[in-house]
C-alpha cells in the first residue's frame, strides 16, 4: 500500500516510472489495472467512491495499491472521520454520542480507539520520528496522562510541522498529513483481522 497526498503527482510519477518498488527496491513501479472500487465516508456525510490504481513493479513483479492519504485500508471511513471521533474520545465522549454525531455505529468507535490505544506507543513514536525529520529542534508535546491522548498529541506536533515545512498551501491537506503521518497505519487492519 502506497499512501499520496497529491493524485495529479502520483499518477504522472507512476505513469513516468519514478516510483521505486517498496518490497525490492530495486524495481520501478509501472500501471497496471485498479484495485477493487470502495466507496469511503467523510466527514461532512458525503462519501467517495475510489477506485485506486494498482502498480507492478518491473523487476518482482509485485503488486502495490496507491491510496490517497486520508483513505485507510480496508476501512469504511476517512481519516477525517476516525480522527475526530478518537479526539472525542479523548475530550471524554461516549462511544454511542461519538457514533450518533458522526454518524457511525458505537461498536465501530469502540473498535478504532481500542486499535489506537493498542498502538498508541507506536503510534507516538512514528509521530515523533516524523516531528523530527519535518523540524529537527522542535520539542516533544509534553505528556497529556493517556496513550491516546500522548499519540494524538504527537501525531497533531507532526502534522504542524508538515505544515510549516511545507507550507501553508498544504493547511487543507491535514487529514491527509495526519493519515500520512502514522495514523493510517496505526488503523490499518490486516487482512483477516
Amino acid at each position: 500500500m502506497l499512501l499520496y497526498l497529491d493524485p495529479e503527482r502520483a499518477d504522472a510519477d507512476l505513469a513516468a516510472r519514478r516510483l521505486a518498488c517498496p518490497s525490492c527496491a530495486t524495481g520501478r513501479l509501472a500501471p497496471w489495472s485498479h484495485a477493487r472500487p470502495r466507496v469511503v465516508a467523510l466527514l461532512d456525510g458525503g462519501r467517495v467512491r475510489l477506485t485506486p490504481r494498482r502498480a507492478r513493479c518491473t523487476d518482482c513483479k509485485r503488486t502495490h495499491v496507491l491510496l490517497p492519504a486520508w483513505c485507510v485500508p480496508r476501512r469504511g471511513h476517512g481519516v477525517e472521520v476516525i480522527a475526530v471521533a478518537l479526539a472525542q474520545r479523548l475530550a471524554g465522549a461516549d462511544p454511542r454520542l461519538i457514533g450518533q454525531r458522526l454518524g457511525v455505529a458505537a461498536d465501530t468507535v469502540r473498535g478504532w480507539v481500542r486499535r489506537v490505544v493498542r498502538r498508541a506507543d507506536q503510534l507516538r513514536g512514528a509521530a515523533t520520528g516524523h516531528l523530527h525529520l519535518l523540524d529537527p529542534v522542535a520539542v516533544p508535546p509534553e505528556p497529556t496522562g493517556s496513550d491516546l491522548g500522548d499519540a494524538l498529541a504527537a501525531l497533531a506536533a507532526a502534522t504542524q510541522a508538515a505544515i510549516g515545512r511545507l507550507g501553508p498551501a498544504r493547511a487543507g491537506q491535514a487529514w491527509a498529513l495526519l493519515g500520512r503521518l502514522g495514523l493510517i497505519h496505526t488503523l490499518a487492519s490486516s487482512r483477516g483481522s
